[in-house]
C-alpha cells in the first residue's frame, strides 16, 4: 500500500509541473501574438478623416441655428438653411471638441436657437445635409473657424474672406 501512495503524490506532482510548463510556454506566446497584433489595430483606433467629405466649402446665407451642441468628442452645429429656389433644408454641421474650439473663441454660449449665421461647410460626398465646418460668420461679422489661420487647410485653399 505505501508504494501506491507514492506513486499517487508523484503523479499529482508531475500534473502541477506540467501545468506550470505549459502556463510559462503560453505567457510568451500570448504576448508575441499581442505585439504582432498591435499594428492592425491602430487604424482602428485611428479618429476617422476627411474623405467623406467634399474637397470645397459650400457658402449658405441667412441660416438660421436651431440648436448647437457644445459637447464631445465634436460639437455640432443645426441649423435651417433655405434655397435659392425656397427648399427648406435642415443642417448638421460638425466642429472640434470644446477644448479645441475654446483655444479659437468659441464657448457654449457662441450660438443660441435663432441666431443667423452664414455656414461655410463641407458637405457629406452622399448628398446627405451634414458636414464638417469650415466657417461661421455671426450676424455681427465675427469670423469664426474650426481651426486657425497658422494650420494649413487639410481640404486645400480657403475660399475668399468676406
Amino acid at each position: 500500500m505505501p508504494s501506491s501512495s507514492v506513486s499517487a503524490a508523484a503523479v499529482v506532482a508531475d500534473e502541477g509541473l506540467m501545468m506550470r510548463m505549459r502556463v510559462r510556454a503560453f505567457v510568451p506566446l500570448f504576448a508575441g501574438l499581442l505585439a504582432m497584433s498591435a499594428p492592425l489595430a491602430a487604424p482602428v483606433s485611428a479618429h476617422h478623416g476627411d474623405a467623406a467629405y467634399a474637397d470645397k466649402p459650400m457658402e449658405m446665407k441667412g441660416c438660421v441655428v436651431t440648436e448647437f451642441d457644445w459637447m464631445n468628442p465634436h460639437s455640432l452645429i443645426k441649423f435651417d438653411y433655405k434655397t435659392a429656389t425656397g427648399e427648406l433644408q435642415h443642417w448638421t454641421m460638425e466642429i472640434g471638441s470644446p477644448p479645441s474650439m475654446a483655444l479659437l473663441g468659441w464657448s457654449r454660449t457662441t450660438l443660441r436657437a435663432g441666431d443667423v449665421i452664414t455656414a461655410y461647410v463641407y458637405q457629406a460626398r452622399s448628398g446627405v445635409q451634414v458636414g464638417r465646418t469650415n466657417k461661421v460668420i455671426l450676424a455681427d461679422g465675427t469670423v469664426l473657424a474650426d481651426r486657425d489661420d497658422s494650420t494649413p487647410s487639410r481640404y486645400g485653399a480657403e475660399p475668399p474672406k468676406p
